[in-house]
């Protein structure tokens, strides 16, 4: 077959072009620091980083839910503390007053006291994590206790999502912690007014019967503390996979879709020099006319 000089320039323009369209993908990846830039560049590596992507923001998703939860109990534990202290202090207050020899005064101090640690103890009963009520159940949008006296919320589960079909509970039953206790002693607030109107009375027998009550409210707080405890270091636990987890996919998302600077660099100075290479042979080969104005 004769080789002729149309023949030639039309095999140099489409080597040409083809260099610089390899010249112009690596600039892009250069650039834009990724491998991939098009799904016609991989794809089969396309369709592997859209599933990574995919699995990167449910974890991410998983990883927010566990930290928002985990502030949840912090908060959480922190008023069962409090009112544990806050029981202590009564449970004192009842031993001083058994004996029967506290003056008047002393008894009437008691009292008040005993009113002002119930007040403190509703309040801690109606305490919000955010704008949410931790006690009052999935009802989080209501006290737990209203002014009146009246009980709200209810005993479902506050839940959070924090992996592929793992929904874990993150809160305390505000009804068996104040109302009626795990232990079967009296609820908090029933146990106080029997204890501040004996103390009123001068009742020491029905002061020192109290201590008993208190006590299985004490235990009271604190199974649910070790409850909630438990819950708590699985969580942190979960929170530590997590984070390895998506470190994990994010390595490998890295490997599939960004682009080796480094190499990439190497292989656009080799496009660049195929490319002056035809240019050259092209200028040889071919009218320098025609070569002229191709450059």
């Amino acid at each position: 077959m004769r080789v002729t000089n149309k023949m030639m320039t039309q095999d140099l323009l489409r080597n040409l072009e083809t260099t610089q369209g390899k010249m112009s993908q690596i600039q892009n990846q250069m650039s834009s620091g990724y491998r991939i830039t098009r799904p016609s560049d991989d794809p089969a590596g396309i369709q592997n980083a859209l599933r990574m992507k995919s699995n990167i923001s449910a974890v991410e998703q998983w990883k927010s839910n566990v930290d928002e939860a985990l502030g949840y109990m912090d908060t959480t534990d922190g008023v069962l503390n409090d009112i544990n202290l806050m029981l202590q202090r009564v449970r004192e207050l009842a031993v001083q007053g058994s004996n029967g020899t506290l003056s008047e005064t002393d008894r009437e101090n008691s009292s008040i006291e005993i009113e002002q640690i119930s007040e403190q103890l509703r309040m801690l009963a109606n305490t919000k994590n955010g704008s949410k009520y931790i006690f009052s159940g999935t009802a989080t949008n209501k006290e737990l206790i209203t002014s009146d006296g009246t009980w709200q919320g209810n005993s479902e589960d506050v839940k959070f999502d924090v992996g592929n079909n793992l929904s874990l509970p993150i809160s305390i039953n505000g009804q068996t912690l104040f109302k009626t206790p795990l232990t079967g002693a009296p609820g908090v607030f029933e146990t106080l007014d029997a204890l501040k109107a004996a103390f009123k009375t001068n009742d020491a027998t029905a002061i020192g019967n109290s201590i008993e009550d208190i006590d299985g409210n004490v235990d009271n707080v604190l199974a649910h503390r070790a409850n909630l405890g438990a819950r708590t270091n699985r969580l942190t636990a979960l929170q530590g996979q997590l984070d390895t987890t998506w470190y994990n996919l994010t390595q490998n998302l890295s490997d599939i879709q960004d682009a080796d600077i480094a190499q990439t660099v190497i292989e656009f100075k080799n496009s660049e020099n195929v490319y002056k290479a035809a240019l050259s042979i092209g200028a040889q080969i071919i009218q320098p006319s025609l070569v002229d104005f191709m450059r």
